[in-house]
């Protein structure tokens, strides 16, 4: 079981999980093409089963859209 690390920073309190989300989310808003999980991994120096977690988590959000590119997962923002 993976426990939340929590950090206060003033009156709003962060969760790991919000900042690797936002890392994801800012890296793929600068990229003008889909970006595979592990591309995404290595650039954030995380796993790539934790970046494939948070991705479907922000997939079943709304927020990125999955693209299958054979076996590879490429991933990018959800435009609406």
């Amino acid at each position: 079981m993976v426990k939340s690390i929590t950090k206060s920073a003033g009156k709003r309190t962060f969760k790991r999980s919000d900042k690797i989300e936002e890392e994801i989310l800012g890296y793929l808003k600068e990229s003008e093409s889909p970006v595979s999980t592990t591309d995404i991994a290595n650039k954030l120096n995380h796993s790539w089963h934790t970046i494939i977690r948070y991705c479907l988590n922000l997939e079943l959000k709304e927020k990125v859209t999955k693209f299958n590119l054979g076996r590879v997962a490429a991933w990018q923002i959800k435009k609406h």
